[in-house]
């Protein structure tokens, strides 16, 4: 299984990394994922907001330290030149950039093998839609199935239904999941998220006491209403309490 992680998702700048991942304690056994969000738009189009930078800046966000795991979250509609977008992507991360995290439904399989022929070490994690949750009927052992059929291709999956805007997770629906994807003899890491946030944590304590692998995902209830920059003071409770939480394991 993969080392498990703890991740903020909108990073705009290095100091904001920089300042979560001085909350890490340096003997900490999961990693401080800094996602840094990206787009078809901000890559071709070269729009930006709250929470997308300019993509020629991704590169000055991430940090080099052995505690991260330096992702692009990225999300395109173009699927069938995923290969493509995602070696542009790979420039433009820089050089502690890790991998990505694919912000939408069942990428094709042809263009991750594609990717994967060209850039070997980066990691990949799968977003888990609910549209993905539809597609397999609300079925544990369907979703299942079809997450199998990604093996050898991505190292996460991330089961989440928000799709970024703060949905909170049902906790005893995504424990059914989880009781079905844990049986599986796979190297895959499982992570899940919705809503998270430091008064929102309580929804997927008894979930990592349960799977002490598990890892989690937090982006819209960190943020500031009035502009959506990520809120410094909401991202260091939320930390501060997802590793005690992990702790208790």
């Amino acid at each position: 299984m993969r080392k498990p992680y703890i991740g903020i998702t909108g990073f705009m700048t290095n100091e904001e990394v920089n300042t979560m991942l001085n909350l890490m304690p340096p003997s900490s056994d999961r990693l401080l994922m800094a996602g840094v969000l990206a787009s078809w738009k901000t890559m071709y189009e070269n729009k930006v907001s709250g929470r997308y930078p300019n993509i020629k800046n991704i590169s000055k966000i991430f940090a080099q330290h052995s505690l991260a795991l330096n992702l692009i979250h990225y999300h395109t509609k173009n699927t069938d030149t995923l290969c493509d977008q995602l070696v542009s992507l790979t420039k433009f991360g820089g050089e502690n950039l890790h991998g990505f995290q694919l912000n939408f439904t069942w990428p094709p399989i042809s263009e991750l093998t594609k990717y994967r022929s060209i850039c070997r070490d980066y990691i990949i994690v799968m977003v888990v839609t609910n549209q993905a949750f539809e597609d397999t009927e609300y079925s544990p052992e369907l979703l299942a199935s079809r997450i199998e059929d990604y093996k050898g291709l991505v190292d996460y999956i991330l089961l989440d239904r928000s799709g970024g805007y703060g949905i909170y997770l049902d906790t005893e629906f995504m424990r059914e999941y989880l009781d079905i994807l844990y049986t599986k003899d796979s190297n895959i890491g499982i992570g899940i998220a919705g809503g998270l946030s430091d008064s929102t944590l309580h929804l997927v304590e008894p979930l990592m006491a349960d799977f002490p692998d598990l890892s989690i995902d937090a982006e819209d209830k960190l943020r500031n209403p009035y502009d959506d920059s990520l809120n410094l003071g909401f991202a260091r409770n939320y930390l501060c309490s997802a590793l005690k939480i992990s702790n208790k394991k």
